[in-house]
């Protein structure tokens, strides 16, 4: 290498997105470990309250039917929640399968084998069918 030249992975960044929570960053990380694509906040076409409106879910699943993963992180949160609310809703109303994961779900023993049945449910996965990658022990 020549001196002076910037190494390759200095030159492409940090191949981890900026995530706004914490409990984003623990989705995010599950979904990679298993090995599953993602794309973080990626623009999806939705139609809500008689307009077409561009929204950027948490995460979308290409290899999971398209499922949208919302991290709610304030379920307490009066408007918040009618927020989630919202969002259910309209990912319901417009056949987009999605998937709620809250700040409880990230706890306790085997939370990730909990979380990733919870997505393959989601995605239309039959629980005799459920494939669990191998992944972390946390």
């Amino acid at each position: 290498m020549m001196a002076g030249a910037a190494r390759l992975e200095d030159r492409l960044g940090p191949l981890e997105p900026s995530y706004k929570s914490r409990g984003e960053a623990q989705v995010g990380r599950l979904v990679d470990r298993y090995g599953i694509p993602f794309f973080y906040e990626q623009a999806l076409l939705v139609h809500d309250r008689g307009q077409y409106r561009v929204w950027h879910p948490d995460f979308t699943l290409s290899t999971y039917g398209g499922l949208i993963i919302e991290y709610a992180g304030m379920p307490d949160v009066p408007e918040y929640r009618d927020g989630i609310r919202h969002k259910h809703h309209v990912y319901q109303a417009n056949r987009i399968p999605a998937a709620f994961i809250y700040p409880a779900d990230l706890h306790g023993q085997q939370w990730p084998q909990r979380v990733l049945h919870r997505l393959q449910y989601a995605a239309g996965y039959e629980p005799e069918n459920y494939r669990v990658p191998a992944g972390p022990e946390e």
